[in-house]
């Protein structure tokens, strides 16, 4: 085999290294490596490969970022989703401490849904209704967990409405201050105070100018009350005709007897000793002693004042004049006395129809009486 095709020995180099061996003519840069490089190269293509050059990183602006800015962009990404995992994005509606349903947004109050309720309640109810429940909204965040609660404004308004309790706008009379009875509206409440009125006045009727008013304070005041205790018409004035048993004071008269006392009063004579437990009543009772005796006193009473203009006579009087110079025997009238004539203004008070009063509150002399003048002897 001929020595052309292979380098001379001092030419080699071991594989893999970039120096030619120990001995070698070329020099420790390398060059001889690259002759021969380009040797090979020629062979293969005819051309030389130029050495691809290192690339650089360009950046854009041609700096490198700032790591504050670096580390202030990822705290703000997690920032927003942190917030967009527990932003409040829902209201969860209450009755009292009792979640009745979640809407989604956060644009209805407590106010507003408290207001579409009652008005919804009044056009049931043909009157004014107050809620008793507490309704509150507080803002959630709706996620996995309370989705299933999420409900639409025409769900929530019906079950809220099954779920609360109200009070209805109704008249209540009162009596003294207390209340007495309730009705469902104003008109309702005067109707039954005229139509009790009526049967409480006198059999025979009243002067049209006759003044009538209630014994008792009697007043007509609107409140919310429970629907419950709202009374008829008819059962409103059982309720205010019904009477109750109180003690007031009685004079005894002339001819009083503790039975007769009874049987005016309506009851026993036991009922009498024990209301007057201080007094001997078995012993018997005098003129002008006061005693306790038992009344039925109805819940409320018609008071009626009526004048009336009497014309009456005004009784003639008498005079008497004494004479030391006749005997005792002697008498005679000397003027002859005449009635006169007066018109009266007479006050009665009834209370149910019974008269309890009756007095002169004016008085007008149309004639003046004559006094009869009579002359006695004393001798």
């Amino acid at each position: 085999m001929s020595d052309t095709m292979f380098p001379k020995r001092e030419e080699r180099v071991p594989y893999g290294g970039g120096k030619p061996v120990r001995g070698g003519r070329s020099d420790r840069s390398g060059k001889g490596n690259e002759k021969r490089t380009d040797k090979r190269a020629e062979k293969r293509g005819g051309r030389r490969e130029q050495p691809e050059p290192q690339k650089k990183r360009i950046r854009k602006g041609g700096r490198k970022p700032d790591r504050k800015v670096l580390y202030l962009i990822g705290i703000a990404a997690v920032l927003l989703i942190v917030f967009l995992m527990v932003r409040k994005n829902g209201s969860a509606v209450f009755l009292n401490e009792e979640q009745v349903g979640i809407l989604k947004g956060r644009d209805i109050t407590a106010e507003e849904l408290t207001t579409t309720l009652e008005s919804q309640l009044e056009s049931i109810v043909g009157s004014k209704v107050k809620i008793n429940e507490e309704i509150r909204v507080d803002g959630v965040h709706i996620g996995s967990r309370n989705e299933k609660d999420v409900c639409t404004m025409e769900h929530l308004l019906p079950k809220m409405r099954n779920m609360v309790t109200y009070k209805v706008d109704a008249a209540v009379i009162t009596v003294d201050g207390g209340r007495a009875v309730v009705l469902a509206s104003q008109a309702l409440a005067d109707s039954v105070l005229e139509q009790l009125k009526t049967e409480l006045l006198p059999d025979g009727g009243i002067p049209e100018d006759a003044k009538v008013e209630w014994v008792e304070n009697v007043q007509v005041v609107n409140e919310f009350v429970d629907s419950e205790e709202i009374l008829s018409p008819e059962d409103a004035t059982a309720v205010l005709k019904s009477t109750t048993e109180v003690t007031q004071s009685y004079t005894v008269q002339s001819g009083d007897a503790l039975y007769l006392i009874a049987q005016e009063f309506k009851t026993t004579v036991e009922k009498l000793l024990e209301l007057n437990p201080g007094e001997d009543l078995k012993k018997g009772i005098r003129v002008g002693q006061v005693i306790n005796v038992p009344v039925q006193k109805p819940k409320i009473s018609v008071k009626t004042i009526e004048t009336q203009v009497l014309t009456a006579v005004e009784p003639k009087t008498y005079q008497t004049q004494y004479d030391d110079t006749k005997p005792s025997s002697y008498q005679k009238v000397i003027q002859q006395g005449k009635a006169g004539q007066k018109k009266s203004t007479i006050q009665i008070t009834r209370i149910n129809g019974v008269v309890t009063e009756e007095k002169e509150v004016s008085k007008e002399i149309i004639q003046e009486a004559i006094p009869e003048i009579i002359v006695k002897g004393t001798q």
